[in-house]
């Protein structure tokens, strides 16, 4: 199974700091902040587990996929109300990026030491440094597509679309060896390590962006994620604004 491995991670110290909503950024946070970069880089451990498949029909909140060459499905995937954005797919990447456990182990190391702040912001780093490494397997979704003159769906994630629960993972995941990059999928369908993620990504003719885009105006947090943004219709070809 293809493996995506050590990505290149490049994080600012103000992006870190951005979900405190402080109106001035002080000096010393940003310096603290950068600390917890120069950490991070020495903890986390990128890599992704992806496959590709066919997409072989999308039949009302339902999908369904098979491999390449086959006509047998695979896997029956329950989108809910907005499966219908890979209704213009032809193929799909299914993958699982995860950043190993080394980050988290010292993030409550320093919680328990009474190192709130330290901890606050290497956590911090760390989700920006799952977003880079998403980066990376859009960028490859991106690529196939554009091999193919295709273009590509939104980034698609259970617990994230709206009517897509988190319990979709049991489905997605089972399409993947997890244990290839040392994650699991616990009883209450959460990915450990906890910095992990799935996505689903749609490959089509049907598709007009070359660029995948985030699903923040179809999110199931839309109301409450501080790193919400708005994405303005968008002409073919043009680079969204994503998570």
């Amino acid at each position: 199974m293809p493996i995506l491995r050590d990505m290149p991670i490049e994080l600012d110290a103000e992006a870190v700091v951005a979900a405190r909503r402080e109106p001035h950024l002080r000096p010393n946070l940003l310096r603290d902040a950068g600390e917890a970069i120069a950490l991070g880089q020495r903890l986390w451990q990128p890599m992704a587990v992806y496959d590709w498949f066919d997409l072989q029909a999308v039949d009302g909140e339902q999908v369904y996929l098979r491999r390449g060459g086959t006509s047998h499905t695979v896997a029956v995937l329950h989108l809910g109300p907005k499966a219908d954005l890979l209704a213009p797919a032809a193929r799909v990447l299914v993958s699982v990026a995860t950043l190993g456990p080394a980050l988290e182990r010292q993030v409550h190391e320093l919680q328990a030491a009474g190192q709130g702040l330290k901890a606050y912001l290497l956590d911090s780093a760390g989700v920006l440094a799952l977003g880079a490494v998403g980066e990376a397997v859009r960028s490859l979704a991106e690529e196939a597509a554009a091999a193919q003159g295709w273009g590509v769906s939104p980034a698609l994630s259970p617990g994230s679309l709206v009517g897509w629960p988190l319990q979709g993972q049991r489905e997605l995941c089972a399409l993947l060896p997890l244990e290839q990059i040392g994650v699991q999928l616990n009883e209450y369908c959460v990915l450990v390590p906890h910095k992990s993620v799935s996505v689903l990504i749609g490959l089509g003719p049907g598709y007009e962006t070359r660029h995948v885009g985030s699903i923040c105006r179809y999110c199931a947090l839309q109301d409450t994620c501080w790193r919400r943004r708005e994405e303005p219709d968008q002409a073919p070809g043009d680079s969204p604004k994503r998570l």
